[in-house]
């Protein structure tokens, strides 16, 4: 007798998803479509993000409905099946649940069984760690979105990676968070949206790559939601004014990476067009940051920049050709720490 091998399902897989800060954006919110609404802007990856595992868990079975035919027999046909069970964890980058963080996530699910590519009578079990903190202008929402979906493909090998991208940027838009972030995640490295949607819907988006240490730091007990910019129309004005006159700029001559000193000027000009640096805890934060620099003597070999749109800056190389040293990377994040921010060490993804 020949033994058949066995077969060995794969009922979890672990995916992870880098974050994404913008430096400066325009908003277009107002299509009827989801998938149409987002920025132009611009911004970059970095690794640190999300990392999310999903695993199958069981699938239920139709309800058996018994009836007698008009025949002698006992019929018993299928009936309806029930929704299968979605157990969500989320977890901070200090190592505590999230409570009532999980609405994004079951939105997901439902998005892709109305779409097909779940079963709806599938279980599964989806826990999320965050590597950096929410509303702070580091993509958060939008890299769990897409390292969920990512464990959902996997699992299933149904769909394609657009499909579950245009998904993450449309529940983005429900829940009124990142404009641009799924498209510029989606791009990858130093990106320029040209044309605000998700991605394959309209969303354009132009990149160039590099791999550089940077740090991203911000003030613990401050946090902002998008949505308190974008649902603003003052703020819409001030804000798209300054964007669309940065990114006019920027894509007069091809995305390379040689425009980065043209990134790092623009990005100074949006955030006092804006208005957002006039806000009292963005402006003492970067003066803070900034003071530091110059007792550290580095104020040649580094950018201190706002994530757009939280309580957080990103300092980054003054030139990419000249990458920063472990050891000024070091100083300027046991001074920052010092001061009660909370700093992580990246790079650009």
């Amino acid at each position: 007798m020949t033994l058949q091998p066995m077969v060995h399902l794969n009922i979890m897989v672990v995916e992870r998803c880098g974050g994404h800060i913008t430096l400066l954006f325009s908003i277009w919110k107002e299509a009827h479509l989801a998938r149409s609404q987002g920025s132009r802007g611009a911004g970059l990856n970095i690794a640190n993000g999300v990392e999310a595992s999903v695993e199958f868990l069981s699938s239920n079975k139709p309800k058996i409905v018994a009836k007698l035919s008009s025949g002698s027999q006992l019929d018993t046909p299928a009936g309806p099946t029930e929704d299968g069970e979605i157990q969500i964890e989320v977890f901070g980058m200090d190592g505590n649940e999230i409570l009532d963080s999980d609405q994004i996530y079951l939105d997901l699910v439902e998005e892709l069984r109305e779409a097909r590519l779940l079963k709806r009578e599938d279980s599964y079990r989806i826990h999320v760690k965050l590597e950096l903190p929410t509303s702070q202008g580091f993509g958060m929402s939008a890299a769990g979105l897409i390292a969920v979906g990512r464990g959902f493909r996997a699992l299933t090998k149904k769909g394609t990676e657009e499909q579950y991208l245009r998904l993450a940027h449309r529940i983005e838009r429900m829940h009124g968070s990142g404009l641009g972030d799924v498209l510029g995640i989606s791009a990858k490295g130093i990106e320029l949206r040209l044309e605000p949607g998700a991605p394959g819907s309209g969303g354009k988006a132009v990149s160039f790559f590099t791999k550089q240490p940077i740090l991203v730091a911000w003030q613990p007990e401050e946090s902002r939601h998008t949505s308190k910019y974008i649902d603003d129309r003052v703020w819409q004005r001030s804000i798209s004014k300054a964007g669309e006159r940065s990114v006019t700029r920027l894509r007069l001559k091809d995305w390379t990476f040689e425009r980065w000193p043209d990134l790092m000027l623009e990005s100074r000009n949006f955030a006092k067009a804006s208005g957002l640096l006039e806000e009292n805890v963005r402006k003492q934060l970067l003066s803070l940051v900034q003071k530091q620099i110059l007792l550290l003597d580095l104020q040649a070999r580094v950018n201190v920049r706002l994530c757009m749109l939280g309580v957080s800056i990103s300092i980054l190389p003054r030139k990419l050709a000249e990458p920063l040293l472990r050891e000024e990377l070091d100083a300027i994040a046991n001074a920052l720490s010092a001061m009660g921010l909370g700093v992580l060490e990246t790079q650009i993804n």
